[in-house]
């Protein structure tokens, strides 16, 4: 009790010193001059960037300390970072009748962006580093009957649910037809990502082995493989469909997911020479990366999060002693990263949108739920997966965080200027923010029933 409250005195405090700094700054940054890298450049700074640090130092700190909080409640602390981001950004502060200061203004928050290029990136390289070729020969079929089973089972519950009440749900009753079937496509086809971070940590916090826990990470890391490349091949369409008919599209999709496979690869031989070249740290090279991918994802026209897993499947299984401290570096970098990433798509929810998107995440989030359970318990009896774990597999399932929100953020990307495209990132946060609450500790019960946790 005392920590909590020696964390949460902290936090008011945090509040209370940016608040007081944002009252007294006033907008004092309009007027500031810098100069400029060359002559021709104008020397008065856009909005938002000489203070954006103050904004991302509030947020990095903010949601470390919220997720500990949360974390002594047996909640995990990616919750608390997207409730601290809520909390500060500029959507809450529309919303208060006081006139107190936005903590995070919308102009800054704009310039966090960079958070999102470099944490889909880790994303993408923790979870390709995840899957071993030996894995796959061994038990190759038995996965892709289990994953087959499952996304049939949620894609099959949640866009025939969502089709059928469709006429009632004012994000899809206002577009055409087509549309309408490409969304209900789109936010069925999200709904099936869940958590490999989640799954790892929690693994990790109950040091839990056997084949409930074996299964359970490599159904997670094959499934999202699997999914990325959907759903990029669905926001590939959608970004080419004006590029000139049929065929076009066609070739967009598929150097959208080619060029992503290709880039991976390129990036995998070029941190396995670095690697073999170095014997220090490598977190520095890690940002570097990281933002190489995402600038090569904007410049290309390709995947950031495809090209991360690429990049991570071929250097774990093709130099996998090289490329152990590459991956020790990344996990060093997780927790922070993870913060701030979750705390910035926490402060881009708009509030006004979320209250009335409850009842229909709730709804989504139920359907989820049942093609889970209809869906995983059909695939453990066409594998062969015998009891316990073929009662409580899907249990590992329903965790979403990294992958679930980096999906969220790519559509949010190939959706700019549409009108429904802020509408749908609040409401994919809102099922993600549902499952990241009820995830963890089922997760936790069907370990326990399968007598996994090694207390």
């Amino acid at each position: 009790m005392r920590r909590v409250l020696g964390l949460l005195s902290s936090l008011l405090l945090l509040v209370i010193a940016v608040g007081l700094l944002r009252a007294w700054g006033g907008d004092n940054e309009a007027g500031l001059m810098t100069p400029g890298v060359l002559g021709d450049l104008p020397r008065s700074p856009a909005t938002g960037v000489g203070t954006a640090a103050l904004s991302l130092g509030l947020l990095l700190v903010g949601s470390f300390v919220l997720g500990e909080i949360v974390a002594l409640a047996g909640l995990p602390r990616v919750s608390g970072a997207l409730l601290f981001g809520m909390l500060t950004g500029p959507n809450l502060h529309v919303v208060l009748t006081p006139p107190f200061p936005a903590l995070v203004p919308q102009a800054e928050l704009d310039y966090l962006q960079f958070v999102d290029a470099l944490a889909v990136s880790l994303i993408g390289l923790v979870a390709g580093g995840e899957i071993r070729i030996e894995f796959l020969r061994r038990s190759g079929s038995m996965l892709a009957r289990l994953v087959a089973a499952e996304m049939s089972g949620v894609l099959l519950l949640v866009g025939g649910g969502v089709a059928a009440l469709s006429g009632m749900i004012p994000l899809l009753s206002e577009r055409g037809t087509g549309e309408r079937w490409y969304l209900v496509a789109v936010l069925a086809a999200m709904t099936v990502a869940n958590s490999p971070a989640i799954v790892t940590a929690m693994l990790r916090e109950t040091r839990a082995s056997g084949p409930f826990a074996h299964l359970a990470l490599s159904i997670t890391v094959v499934k999202d493989l699997t999914l990325v490349i959907i759903v990029s091949a669905l926001l590939a369409a959608w970004s080419t469909s004006d590029a000139g008919g049929g065929g076009a599209a066609a070739l967009g999709v598929g150097w959208h997911l080619a060029g992503s496979l290709l880039v991976g690869a390129v990036f995998a031989a070029v941190l396995a020479a670095i690697t073999l070249r170095t014997r220090g740290r490598l977190d520095l090279l890690v940002v570097v990366i990281g933002f190489s991918i995402a600038l090569a994802g904007r410049m290309l026209s390709i995947a950031p999060l495809l090209a991360g897993i690429t990049a991570g499947f071929v250097l774990a299984n093709a130099a996998p002693n090289r490329s152990r401290r590459l991956f020790n570096s990344i996990d060093d970098l997780l927790p922070a990263t993870y913060a701030l990433f979750f705390a910035v798509a926490g402060a881009r929810i708009g509030l006004s949108s979320l209250a009335a998107l409850w009842p229909l995440a709730l709804g989504i989030s139920a359907l989820r739920l049942a093609g889970l359970w209809c869906g995983m318990r059909a695939g453990c009896a066409w594998a062969g997966v015998r009891p316990p774990v073929r009662t409580w597999l899907w249990t590992s399932m329903v965790p979403q965080a990294g992958v679930s929100i980096a999906l969220a953020a790519e559509a949010r990307n190939a959706f700019a200027g549409q009108p429904w495209a802020d509408l749908l990132h609040a409401l994919l946060l809102s099922i993600v923010a549902l499952h990241e609450i009820v995830g963890p500790p089922l997760l936790r019960l069907g370990l326990l029933q399968c007598g996994e946790v090694r207390r």
